[in-house]
C-alpha cells in the first residue's frame, strides 16, 4: 500500500525504526548511514564504530621508523616530531659524541708541589700531583736568576734592590686545564724564605691579566695563603711569584716545603 502525499505541509519524512541495513540513508536519525560502523543501525544516532584510530600508538620495538628518538641518549639524534609516544623505552648508551671535562666539578686543592726532596739549585721540580681535569707544569726560576743550593727548596739569587717587582725576576709554573675543561684559580699557599740580604718583599700574579695586577704583598719570610684575582679559561694559565726589596744582589729567596694552588674545574 502507498501513502501519496501532494504538497501537504502535514505530510511527514519515515521514521527509523532501527532495522535499516547499514548501506540505507536514515531519514530519521541524525548521523550519517555511511558512518555507521555496525551491521545494522541500532537507533542510536552515534557512530557505534571504533572511536579512536588505533594506528595512532607505536607497535614497534620503540624507534620510529624514519624519525629520530626524543631520547637524550640518542648519539646525533633529534627531537621526535611525532605525536604518538615508543611503545618501549629508548635503550642507546649515553651520547659519547662530545668530550665533557673529566675533572668537572672538581674544587679545593687543584696542583701540588713538594719541595722536600729538593737541593735548591735543581733547574725546576715537577709538580707532585694534579687534580682530575687539570696538570701542572714544573715550578722554575726566571733565567734572569741564578740557581743556589737550599734543601727541601727552590732557591734563587739577583733579586731587585727596588721596592716594587721587577717584570724579569720571579719563580713560575704554568697550569694546563684537560680537553673540554675550564679552570679557575683562587688561591696559592706558599712557604717563602729569604736570606739576610734577600727580597724583603714578594708578590703574585697570573697570566690572567697579562701579569698586570699583582697581590697584595707579603713578607719574603712567611706563609701566606696568597687570594688571586680568580683567572680563569680554556688554556693555560702562568702563576708567577716575584720578590723585591733585596738589599743586596747575594740575597735569596726561596720557595720551600710545599706550595699548593686551589680553584675550581668545570
Amino acid at each position: 500500500m502507498f501513502l501519496l502525499c501532494f504538497g501537504l505541509a502535514s505530510c511527514a519524512t519515515g521514521v527509523d525504526s532501527g532495522s535499516d541495513l547499514t548501506g540505507t540513508g536514515d531519514a530519521g536519525a541524525s548521523g550519517d548511514a555511511s558512518l555507521d560502523g555496525a551491521a545494522h543501525e541500532t537507533g542510536s544516532p552515534g557512530n557505534t564504530g571504533a572511536g579512536m584510530d588505533t594506528g595512532a600508538a607505536d607497535t614497534d620495538s620503540g624507534d620510529d621508523a624514519g624519525i629520530a628518538e626524543a631520547s637524550a641518549g640518542e648519539t646525533g639524534s633529534v627531537a621526535d616530531t611525532g605525536s604518538a609516544a615508543d611503545a618501549v623505552a629508548d635503550t642507546a648508551a649515553p651520547d659519547t659524541g662530545s668530550t665533557g671535562c673529566a675533572g668537572s666539578g672538581t674544587t679545593g686543592v687543584l696542583v701540588t708541589y713538594d719541595l722536600s726532596s729538593q737541593s735548591g739549585s735543581e733547574t725546576s721540580a715537577a709538580a707532585t700531583s694534579s687534580a682530575a681535569g687539570v696538570s701542572g707544569g714544573a715550578l722554575s726560576r726566571a733565567t734572569a736568576l741564578a740557581a743556589e743550593s737550599g734543601s727541601g727548596s727552590i732557591n734563587a739569587s739577583g733579586w731587585p734592590t727596588t721596592s716594587t717587582a721587577n717584570a724579569a725576576d720571579y719563580f713560575t709554573f704554568t697550569v694546563t686545564p684537560g680537553a673540554g675543561c675550564t679552570v679557575t684559580l683562587t688561591t696559592l699557599a706558599i712557604d717563602v724564605k729569604a736570606s739576610s740580604t734577600g727580597p724583603a718583599t714578594a708578590d703574585v700574579a697570573t697570566s690572567g691579566d697579562t701579569f698586570a695586577k699583582h697581590t697584595a704583598s707579603f713578607a719574603g719570610t712567611s706563609t701566606p695563603s696568597v687570594t688571586l684575582a680568580s683567572p680563569s679559561g680554556t688554556g693555560p694559565i702562568e702563576v708567577r711569584v716575584y720578590g723585591y726589596g733585596a738589599s743586596g744582589a747575594s740575597g735569596t729567596l726561596r720557595i720551600e716545603n710545599t706550595l699548593t694552588l686551589s680553584g675550581s674545574v668545570h
